[in-house]
């Protein structure tokens, strides 16, 4: 255990650099291409995109099946990967041409006869469609090498290319600010280039890499496809309902409010992703070994490292949410400059609050796949989704203001935790009363720290930008201090402080 501890230690490191590394470019790219496109550009582009997506769930759910069934079978001794594999392409191969067909037929529809979009725009908007169809196709062959990566636990090979993915990014970004034709087109064609690049690299490094387990065959079994497309269909809804959850509400944006609104709601989402995203490597880190853990029935070790997964992520959430929402108008104008749309600020705050739920679910979302059984977890979130949108639909149509969805989706991925935990007591006997205790006393304990700090700072007038600054570094460490002492237990703050003075004498050394 202690050599599985330090795997999911040094996997972590690794996620947390390839994090720093890309979002700063992120951060700098959004910035960027906001300035290049405009805002009314930038919110065409994201809600085109967001058509295909709408449908990329396909690839999303996939990635999900395959990753779990070949980790499943890395767990077994008599695991055969490489058969898992080939029946993941083959099925991988058949959903790329069902996506073509829906996104070359529903998505052009929806495109030509309901996106609202400035007159003269509908051929930019066609242009961007279809460059991103033919990437999300080919995105969905490529998955199963992909996911090799995270199933032998080759962090760094991830990380590696996730950087020079974002390099080439920011490069073409830069461009596009001195490009004299047209940018909106340019730039998606740049997105696909780059995404396709990564593809290949994962194809051809996986195939040097595992040759035995990337060798093509015709795997003819189907009692085990039909077990893995079930256990697909129920990945596939789930992944529908979150797609549905977050390009639904752009879609239903655009559709009461127009393409202004659709840019603030693209920034509040992309502040979203980046701390969703900083949780969330932690949790892929861990992810490998909750599988195979199951897979080899030893339930104490994977409910621990469940529990102890969700509390850490939730406390990486509260260190980054309470000094981004101290001084957000500030850092929002450090990101974006003068470019920033009108709601914005308010869009960031409701969507602040839907990370800080979604972080909740760390650790139960991968021991939940780990266990096969999808079926009620995922009915359950998906009709609480439809039914937020839904609801949202009604309250626009009421007057009620834009960010009302995303609040909506706040309580609804709030209600579908509480039905999380309760599946799982019935599936696998699940503590809750002990899971709970692990995985939420102690992060409650940092909130109301972090509440108290926001109250404090509150009562403080700032007037220069160098305050903003110092502000914003005391509550990083306000934070930092009080997951030390409230969150971590006593034990993992022994084990932190001897790992210190460990780097300290081999740096005096």
């Amino acid at each position: 255990m202690r050599e599985e501890n330090k795997r999911i230690a040094k996997n972590t490191i690794i996620v947390y650099a390839r994090l720093i590394i890309t979002t700063l470019l992120g951060l700098l790219s959004s910035r960027y291409v906001l300035m290049a496109l405009g805002a009314s550009d930038y919110g065409l582009y994201n809600v085109v995109g967001a058509t295909v997506i709408m449908f990329s769930f396909i690839t999303s759910a996939l990635y999900n099946t395959t990753t779990r069934f070949i980790n499943y079978e890395q767990g077994k001794s008599d695991g055969d990967v490489n058969r898992i594999f080939n029946m993941s392409l083959a099925i991988h191969v058949c959903f790329a041409i069902i996506a073509l067909l829906i996104l070359e037929s529903v998505g052009i529809y929806y495109i030509l006869n309901y996106l609202n979009v400035a007159a003269g725009k509908e051929a930019d908007a066609m242009f961007v469609f279809q460059v991103s169809t033919i990437t999300t196709c080919l995105s969905l062959t490529s998955l199963p090498f992909n996911s090799l990566f995270i199933v032998y636990e080759d962090f760094r090979t991830i990380a590696i290319l996730d950087i020079l993915g974002a390099i080439v990014r920011f490069a073409f970004i830069l461009v596009l600010l001195h490009y004299g034709g047209n940018v909106l087109r340019f730039y998606a064609l740049c997105m696909a280039l780059v995404t396709a690049l990564v593809s290949l690299s994962y194809f051809f490094l996986s195939r040097r890499k595992w040759p035995s387990v990337t060798q093509v065959k015709l795997i003819k079994d189907k009692s085990k496809y039909k077990e893995i497309l079930t256990y697909n269909n129920y990945s596939l809804l789930g992944a529908a309902a979150l797609i549905f959850r977050n390009q639904g509400s752009n879609m239903v944006i655009n559709y009461f409010f127009g393409t202004i609104v659709n840019a603030a709601y693209a920034i509040s989402y992309a502040v979203q992703n980046y701390i969703i995203t900083f949780v969330g490597n932690f949790d892929i880190a861990s992810s490998p070994q909750i599988t195979q853990n199951v897979s080899r029935g030893d339930m104490d070790r994977t409910v621990f490292l469940a529990s102890s997964t969700c509390r850490i992520c939730i406390l990486l959430t509260l260190l980054l949410l309470f000094p981004v929402y101290c001084e957000l108008p500030f850092l929002l104008h450090l990101w974006l400059g003068e470019n920033i749309p009108e709601g914005t600020v308010t869009f960031c705050k409701c969507t602040l609050l839907v990370a800080l739920v979604s972080s909740t679910s760390g650790g139960i979302t991968q021991l939940i796949r780990g266990t096969g059984n999808l079926k009620w977890f995922t009915i359950q979130f998906t009709v609480l989704y439809v039914l937020a949108l839904l609801i949202s639909i009604g309250l626009y149509k009421a007057g009620f203001p834009p960010y009302t969805v995303i609040l909506s989706y706040f309580i609804a991925d709030a209600i579908s935790r509480y039905f999380q935990i309760l599946l799982l007591h019935r599936y696998i006997r699940l503590d809750i009363g002990s899971f709970v205790q692990k995985s939420y006393l102690r992060p409650l304990g940092v909130f109301m720290c972090g509440v108290a700090y926001l109250l404090a700072s509150g009562y403080v007038q700032i007037l220069h930008e160098l305050w903003h600054i110092a502000d914003f570094v005391i509550a990083v460490l306000f934070m930092v201090l009080s997951i030390f002492y409230v969150g971590l237990y006593k034990e993992e703050r022994n084990a932190i402080l001897s790992h210190i003075k460990t780097i300290c004498t081999h740096i005096e050394r």
